[in-house]
């Protein structure tokens, strides 16, 4: 059975998680663990002024919702396969995999040589800040694959598998929308990590 989802999100920071996971999501898991593929993607943006860049990124991005637009995106799918055993008991959902698809957006600029020192050193900032808040949100459609996982693993019902299989595709759906709802929340929290910092200070020249 295949349940997905993709969840789109905006940007922010935090620090020490970004290393850690860029170990961790890289490819495909051993037995037991998530099948990941992850990709880490740019959209070129230019400029000699920070202002000019904020324009191109505008332009650019490939997260946009009408007027509004984000710096960076983190697009994730989520589905999984399984089987339903009968059991004297009931049913045995087991010999699942979940295959997690993550693609984090983030702009590139291609020509940095227009920049005086002061606004690359922002440009830096803010690229860094915005990349490590895009791999939190990978980090948590990781989180929610893990969880799949398990729960499609050796889970016993004693219902019949007719049964077992609505309530498992209830189960996976109403997991993918909790943490998509979570991934909502995180950035009205932040306010797409504006109040974490991440906001390019285009006055810098």
């Amino acid at each position: 059975m295949k349940r997905s989802l993709v969840s789109r999100r905006g940007w922010s920071g935090l620090g020490s998680v970004l290393a850690g996971l860029a170990l961790s999501i890289s490819a495909t898991y051993a037995a037991g663990k998530p099948n990941v593929d992850f990709k880490l993607t740019y959209y070129p943006v230019s400029g000699t002024t920070l202002s000019e860049i904020q324009r191109s990124i505008s332009v650019n991005t490939p997260s946009r919702e009408g007027n509004t637009y984000y710096a960076g995106v983190t697009i994730w799918s989520l589905s999984s396969t399984y089987e339903l055993l009968t059991t004297p008991e009931g049913c045995r959902v087991d010999n699942g995999q979940v295959f997690l698809d993550v693609r984090v957006h983030l702009p590139l600029l291609s020509d940095s040589s227009g920049l005086s020192t002061p606004a690359l050193n922002e440009w830096n900032r803010f690229t860094n800040s915005l990349k490590v808040h895009e791999m939190l949100h990978a980090q948590n459609a990781y989180r929610a694959a893990d969880n799949l996982l398990r729960k499609v693993n050796g889970t016993k019902t004693t219902v019949p598998c007719a049964r077992a299989r609505v309530i498992a595709e209830q189960a996976t759906s109403t997991l993918i929308t909790r943490i998509a709802d979570f991934d909502l929340q995180f950035d009205k929290k932040t306010n797409h990590g504006a109040s974490q910092g991440a906001v390019l200070d285009t006055s810098i020249r």
